[in-house]
């Protein structure tokens, strides 16, 4: 039985999946739960292609999961997902080399500690989090099309019951910019996006899923202060160690893996996971819960707005 401690390799072993003749791309699949979530799906013979802003690291992070998985279709391809132009030459690329795309995980992410901008002019957590994401599904919806049954598992987070989608304020020039509520925000976006995919590409052989992985600690939160740190209480003051609910990274990236190959989530699409389950659901933000969604996350509505947003958003650089 799978839980919220299992890992991303007790899934595959748990689920006997076989990944021979598939392929996945995982962005941000170089370190933290990335890196797990493509060792875990190497392992069942996937053919897995991570992205990385740095070669060198990715590099790194190839070889490291060849020796792990002696899987050799591990590849590496440059994505700076902080540039919409980046994003549109690396979907070009992807096609002309005539990949199949069975799973696509969004998975790189950031959260930065003070206001900061794309190439583009969007705020870094909208702007990577969700609008980059949003794009490179546009672009390689084609070939995900092709590959049906296909899958997206989007990587959301705890995080959207803080705060909802300000559409008139997105990228923070109207306010004073507060990181966890921008955080927040992009990853409200990142489960409107997953419910809207689902409700627009089920039919046509795209399953779409977003999920928590759980709290876990990654090079994501390098900007938190010392003050950060302790208002989120994830140390023991008495011990120094980690609190209960803490994950290691091969356990934060198994609800990716479970969104990627779970047979009980075929006819769940636009279902958000988490501890290798779906989700209770909506809970009150207000409540120390550490699950669950807030109702700005699943309004309809909302995810509608966004959508139309992001395609305005991002027109230019479908047309090329």
């Amino acid at each position: 039985m799978l839980h919220a401690k299992s890992t991303a390799l007790e899934v595959v072993q748990t689920l006997n999946a076989d990944l021979t003749g598939k392929t996945v791309l995982i962005t941000g699949g170089t370190a933290g739960i990335g890196l797990e979530t493509a060792r875990a799906l190497a392992s069942i013979h996937a053919h897995v292609i991570i992205t990385g802003r740095d070669m060198i690291k990715g590099k790194k992070a190839i070889d490291d999961i060849q020796q792990s998985t002696k899987n050799q279709q591990i590849e590496l391809m440059e994505l700076h997902l902080d540039s919409l132009e980046s994003v549109r030459l690396f979907a070009e690329e992807y096609i002309k080399r005539n990949y199949s795309l069975n799973i696509l995980i969004c998975n790189a992410g950031v959260f930065p500690g003070t206001l900061k901008l794309t190439t583009d002019g969007f705020e870094h957590n909208f702007g990577i989090n969700h609008l980059a994401h949003f794009l490179l599904v546009q672009l390689l919806l084609p070939v995900l099309k092709q590959s049906q049954p296909s899958r997206i598992v989007v990587v959301s987070s705890l995080a959207n019951r803080r705060g909802g989608i300000d559409f008139d304020d997105l990228n923070w020039e109207k306010r004073p910019y507060e990181k966890w509520l921008a955080y927040a925000q992009s990853k409200v976006a990142n489960i409107l996006f997953a419910k809207q995919a689902s409700q627009l590409y089920a039919d046509q052989g795209i399953k779409v899923y977003s999920l928590h992985p759980g709290t876990i600690f990654t090079d994501i939160q390098k900007d938190l202060t010392q003050e950060d740190w302790d208002r989120l209480g994830w140390i023991d003051k008495e011990t120094g160690k980690p609190i209960e609910r803490i994950k290691t990274t091969e356990q934060g990236a198994s609800t990716s893996v479970w969104a990627a190959l779970a047979p009980e989530l075929e006819n769940q699409s636009g279902a958000y996971c988490e501890n290798c389950a779906i989700s209770p659901g909506v809970v009150d933000p207000s409540t120390p819960i550490t699950y669950g969604l807030a109702a700005h996350s699943v309004d309809m509505e909302f995810a509608k707005r966004l959508w139309k947003l992001s395609e305005n958003l991002v027109e230019k650089f479908l047309t090329k």
